[in-house]
């Protein structure tokens, strides 16, 4: 009985503490769980590293609120809940890798500026249709210059069928909170 009325009281804390509506936190659990899929890493050459699983949530993350947010106002507001709960999300991860409390405010600052400017870089390239500079974006980013092409291992083809597929679903579903699993990333 106790278990209970404590799994109940975790589930409502947890509410109350994340912030952005369920629509938003449905979304955000496919897009982590995307992230999070080692395919994605072995597939792409992408390093599974610290800076190598953020840059590949942003990527991911601007790719859905790209699409979210072209549906008008009431996307923007899923859009913003969708930043917001990443970056208390990945405040939560630092805090739970040991980082000092005093060092998590400016290490989340140094990440949100980079998603900022990945995330203006990345639609910039998308809504341009420049496969270029989403490819220089790319190899600066999430590739931090390694020597890995994007275009070459598949990865702005992967980007550009997701993107269709993401803009074949239906207004009503995003803001609702549906979204399959990103299949044109992963493979899966």
């Amino acid at each position: 009985m106790g278990d209970i009325v404590l799994e109940r009281l975790s589930k409502l804390v947890a509410k109350w503490a994340r912030p952005g509506g369920d629509e938003a936190h449905q979304i955000y659990q496919v897009i982590t769980a995307s992230a999070r899929h080692p395919e994605f890493y072995r597939r792409f050459c992408i390093a599974d590293t610290l800076d190598g699983r953020f840059d590949t949530l942003t990527l991911m993350s601007v790719l859905v609120i790209r699409r979210i947010k072209a549906i008008g106002e009431a996307g923007e507001g899923i859009g913003q809940d969708l930043v917001d709960l990443m970056f208390a999300d990945l405040d939560l991860s630092l805090h739970e890798i040991g980082v000092s409390e005093n060092k998590v405010g400016k290490k989340v600052k140094t990440m949100a500026t980079a998603f900022l400017g990945r995330r203006n870089a990345y639609i910039e390239a998308l809504d341009n249709k420049d496969d270029d500079a989403l490819s220089g974006a790319l190899k600066r980013n999430l590739y931090r210059l390694d020597g890995t092409d994007p275009a070459e291992n598949g990865l702005i083809k992967a980007i550009k069928a997701q993107i269709k597929a993401l803009d074949k679903l239906e207004d009503a579903d995003l803001l609702a909170g549906t979204l399959p699993p990103l299949a044109k990333l992963t493979g899966k």
